[in-house]
């Protein structure tokens, strides 16, 4: 009996060193997330995306008339005697090309748009309240460019438009030639059977600068 339960001590210590040298052989699995795995990206577009790039903007301010054409507004103009005068520039009805300028001391008169978005050619035309009559006052050709980074206002009379540089009329080193206009040819009489050539007129250039008058909003008091 009692060399039954020796043998079995001596077999239960065997089993129980040989499962303790089986654990300590077996390499433990490491349980541990390298640097290299956490910042593994995704190479799918659809599913590696930023919350900034993918972050709704602002919707645009409405584009409105004042701000495909700046020009329009008022302005406070001087000459270069330091006259003053409020200018009112407003859009033709019917001709989004022409612009119409009110307050100069000339009258009121058109402008024609050549380079957006506000470099406009004054035409020689007549002005007054009926440019067709008699006494109309006639206006030479000029030049107009509102400068909407600088908020400044610049009117030539009596400046020929540059196509290639219209800002040349501003430009006080240039020496630019006055405005040559045709006299009205006279009339033939009985006693001349030629008509004398017309006359050329010089006009000299009157410019004009100024500021465009910025309208505030007030904001409302809740």
């Amino acid at each position: 009996m009692k060399k039954t339960a020796m043998l079995a001590g001596a077999a239960f210590i065997l089993l129980t060193a040989s499962a303790n040298a089986q654990t300590d052989t077996v390499p433990k699995q490491q349980t541990t997330t390298t640097s290299t795995e956490m910042t593994a990206v995704s190479k799918d577009k659809y599913n590696n995306w930023s919350p900034d790039t993918y972050k709704l903007q602002p919707m645009p301010e409405a584009l409105t008339t004042e701000k495909i054409f700046p020009v329009l507004g008022k302005y406070q103009v001087t000459d270069k005697e330091g006259a003053s005068s409020e200018v009112t520039i407003s859009l033709d009805p019917s001709n989004k090309g022409l612009v119409w300028v009110e307050g100069l001391p000339q009258g009121r008169m058109k402008a024609q748009l050549r380079k957006s978005p506000a470099v406009y050619k004054i035409p020689a035309q007549k002005i007054g309240d009926d440019p067709a009559a008699k006494d109309a006052k006639d206006v030479a050709e000029g030049v107009l460019i509102y400068d909407k980074d600088a908020n400044t206002l610049n009117v030539c009379l009596g400046c020929t438009y540059n196509t290639e540089n219209p800002a040349v009329a501003f430009d006080a080193s240039a020496t630019e030639e006055p405005v040559a206009e045709a006299a009205p040819a006279p009339k033939k009489t009985a006693k001349s059977a030629k008509a004398k050539a017309p006359k050329v007129v010089k006009i000299q250039p009157v410019r004009y600068s100024g500021t465009k008058v910025i309208e505030q909003t007030a904001a409302v008091q809740q």
